[in-house]
């Protein structure tokens, strides 16, 4: 059945998701503390996959794990089980809002590969928004003479991973419902990470167990809404909410973890914010004309 076209209420789904998601997060950065990042990764996953499974099997059958795409979306559960690692592995080092501001670097790494891979022409305005976005990164990251910090890379590969899964992603819209494209990526991330299992297992207490199925859950209704939202609105009126998950990670920063952004990350989250709002909505406009031209 189709949705109704509802953007205020798209927003709003939206905006809920983007409140819940980095609560998710900070359940994850406190199980790193006492459990290896795989395993809460492993964890991530596996709950998520136990959520939607059900649903997916139920709603299309064998269908669910038989996709349309195979290759493209092992491609694609890869790349985003390796950004959700990547992610994890920065918040157990990083403040949240300081990890969440770096990752947001995707919308630019969108631009850049549609540029330098799909040949995509590029006008001059996003290409200095890419620019101040970089600006932006660099200014929440502040690299020394030493170089930049562990969990400043991982956020790096977390966001760079996420925009290469998006751009998968956009090639199975037209093949496989995003149920399906959840399943398969969900399980994707299940079997990497328990390859690792044996090696790193540390047995979690039953309080751990909660958390971990947490973490999943969150995943599944925080997904849930962003796809229902993507339902009832077009991209390009969704795309200026985005960035307020930087908002939602630093109030769970503070909140859970005592950490304030310090002057310059702010400085730095706006210029980042106001670049990658421009990106975006620039994008979904391109992308909103593609599906209108006949």
């Amino acid at each position: 059945m189709r949705v109704k076209h509802r953007p205020i209420l798209g927003a709003g789904l939206m905006l809920c998701a983007l409140a819940m998601l980095p609560g998710m997060d900070a359940i994850a950065k406190h199980l790193s503390a006492t459990l290896p990042t795989v395993e809460v990764t492993w964890g991530r996953f596996l709950f998520y996959a136990l959520v939607i499974g059900p649903i997916a099997v139920a709603k299309f059958g064998r269908r669910a794990v038989q996709p349309a795409r195979p290759g493209l979306q092992v491609l694609r559960g890869l790349l985003f089980a390796g950004s959700a690692y990547a992610f994890f592995l920065s918040i157990a080092e990083m403040p949240l809002a300081d990890t969440m501001a770096v990752f947001f670097i995707y919308p630019m790494v969108v631009l850049l590969a549609s540029a330098l891979i799909l040949r995509e022409r590029i006008g001059a305005l996003r290409w200095v928004m890419v620019v101040l976005g970089f600006v932006g990164v660099l200014l929440v990251m502040q690299p020394s003479f030493d170089g930049f910090s562990r969990g400043d890379l991982f956020a790096l590969v977390s966001g760079v991973g996420y925009a290469l899964g998006s751009m998968v992603t956009r090639h199975l819209a037209p093949h496989d419902p995003s149920l399906i494209t959840g399943i398969c990526s969900a399980l994707t991330g299940v079997l990497l990470y328990s390859f690792a299992m044996p090696v790193v297992w540390q047995a979690p207490t039953a309080w751990e167990w909660v958390l971990l199925a947490g973490v999943g859950l969150i995943a599944a209704a925080g997904h849930y809404l962003l796809i229902t939202a993507h339902h009832m609105a077009t991209a390009a009126q969704l795309a200026p909410y985005g960035y307020a998950e930087i908002v939602s990670a630093i109030f769970f920063g503070l909140i859970v973890f005592n950490e304030w952004p310090e002057p310059i990350v702010w400085l730095g989250i706006v210029v980042i914010v106001a670049s990658g709002i421009v990106v975006t909505w620039s994008n979904a406009r391109l992308e909103t004309a593609r599906t209108d031209t006949p």
